[in-house]
């Protein structure tokens, strides 16, 4: 599975550039179009712990976020 994360920035939030480098810290790849990142995953168990990460990551940043899951 893949799941596909779109970031809306508060102007009086996070720098954008220190919330990228969080993303990549995470094990997230940039993508160029419709999301901002994307991240592959095997088990439920794997997207918990990833959900969790990034909820701990951006928690007090401004930052919202929607998550998309697909298949590959």
């Amino acid at each position: 599975m893949k799941l596909y994360i779109e970031l809306y920035f508060d102007s009086n939030g996070a720098d954008p550039l220190v919330t990228i480098k969080k993303m990549k810290e995470l094990g997230f790849d940039p993508v160029v179009g419709e999301y901002d990142f994307a991240k592959d995953y095997e088990t439920p168990e794997e997207y918990g712990k990833i959900v969790e990460d990034l909820s701990h990551a951006l928690k007090g940043t401004s930052v919202s976020y929607r998550l998309i899951t697909r298949r590959k």
